[in-house]
């Protein structure tokens, strides 16, 4: 009896220790990797001015951003809360290098698709100016499959400026085309935009190229095409190059990064006629 009892317990205990071995290994931990993705500061110079951006966060989700020039606070955003997966926070900016002038207040309510929140599902941004009058209300709509954004569109005051649509996915490669409408007449199409983007990763956040050819309609009836396409190197997930052409010609180029940690240096050089018209250093330190 004791050894048929021992031979129980020993099956009882072994149970248990597979079926948490079981759960161990079926649920592995799904948590995306967001290296390198979300900034906490940001210094740069540029024509004797000074920029420096910081972001504070609790976790992934963001409670404050402020923006200096020449160490005075030009704007910030501010008052952040949290629902689940629905965010409010207000933007403030400044006129003057006073914080008692406020040229621009917005109230922007979002709802994230999930708790990385980096992909937006729906954001509603209400802008209120001096003038009453100038008020108005910006409106994003976001589907997505998985982590696949596959439709998108734009509103202001109810009006649609801008969508997205014809989403196409083969991998990491994505097309898809971008309509932009005129404000004052939301039936005139103003541009036409086809993306063309192969991603790094399956988080669909980091582009390694994208190309966007834009063609243009005004209001005399002519047009104007123009191809835009970026290519961007990396490291593992750390960025360590970045160009920028435009109708086959250089605009800018990020060069020479170095990385100390989660702290990253780097050259910008912004391109005209060909030649370098302009170089700034960066500073930049990433979350994680």
């Amino acid at each position: 009896m004791k050894k048929s009892l021992y031979l129980i317990a020993i099956l009882a205990l072994t149970s248990i220790l597979l079926s948490g071995c079981k759960k161990w290994f079926d649920e592995p931990d799904t948590k995306e990797d967001l290296s390198y993705l979300i900034k906490t500061y940001e210094f740069h110079t540029s024509n004797n001015n000074t920029y420096k951006s910081i972001w504070t966060y609790d976790g992934y989700r963001a409670t404050s951003y402020k923006y200096y020039k020449n160490g005075q606070l030009y704007s910030e955003y501010k008052n952040y809360s949290y629902d689940g997966l629905n965010a409010s926070w207000d933007y403030y900016s400044y006129n003057n290098d006073n914080v008692n002038d406020i040229s621009v207040r917005e109230h922007i309510e979002c709802e994230y698709l999930d708790d990385t929140y980096r992909r937006i599902k729906y954001q509603k941004t209400e802008c209120y100016y001096p003038d009453p009058q100038d008020n108005c209300i910006y409106e994003t709509y976001r589907e997505y499959e998985g982590k696949k954004c596959v439709s998108y569109k734009y509103y202001m005051n109810g009006i649609l400026l801008r969508e997205g649509y014809n989403y196409n996915y083969d991998g990491l490669h994505c097309t898809y085309k971008m309509t932009y409408y005129t404000s004052s007449n939301p039936t005139i199409v103003s541009e036409e935009r086809s993306y063309n983007i192969v991603y790094l990763d399956d988080t669909y956040l980091r582009p390694k190229s994208s190309s966007c050819t834009i063609e243009r309609v005004y209001e005399d009836g002519h047009t104007y095409t123009s191809t835009d396409y970026t290519i961007t190197d990396y490291e593992g997930k750390k960025i360590i190059g970045r160009q920028r052409f435009i109708n086959g010609n250089l605009s800018y180029d990020y060069r020479d990064y170095r990385y100390d940690g989660l702290t990253c240096y780097y050259f910008y050089d912004y391109y005209r006629d060909g030649e370098v018209y302009s170089t700034e250093i960066y500073e930049v330190e990433y979350l994680e």
